[in-house]
């Protein structure tokens, strides 16, 4: 009985999980190379792992629609990125900069 309590709430919980994320896979780390198509990233793993960029990736810098041209080798970078159908990884978004606290309320 137990194992059929847990078995459903597994089969209702995991895919409410996966689908928070929408299928994206998240590489954090530091910029080691960027070209028109591409940033290399170096994960706090020591891992490098190329990300493709393409027309649709969003760029925010501190929060703020940016450039890729804003973007600079050594930088510390969060992407969401989705295997394309050749199993390479493609940009959703990349963010990078300090973000911004927000103000205390009734504090301008």
């Amino acid at each position: 009985m137990l194992r059929r309590m847990f078995l459903g709430i597994l089969s209702i919980v995991l895919p409410a999980m996966l689908l928070a994320h929408g299928g994206f896979e998240h590489v954090t780390g530091f910029v080691r190379a960027i070209d028109a198509n591409s940033v290399t990233v170096e994960t706090v793993k020591h891992e490098i792992v190329t990300v493709l960029l393409t027309p649709q990736t969003d760029v925010l810098k501190s929060g703020v629609k940016a450039k890729m041209a804003d973007l600079k080798i050594g930088d510390r970078v969060a992407i969401h990125a989705m295997k394309n159908k050749d199993g390479k990884l493609e940009a959703h978004e990349v963010s990078f900069g300090p973000v911004k606290a927000s103000a205390e309320p009734g504090k301008p």
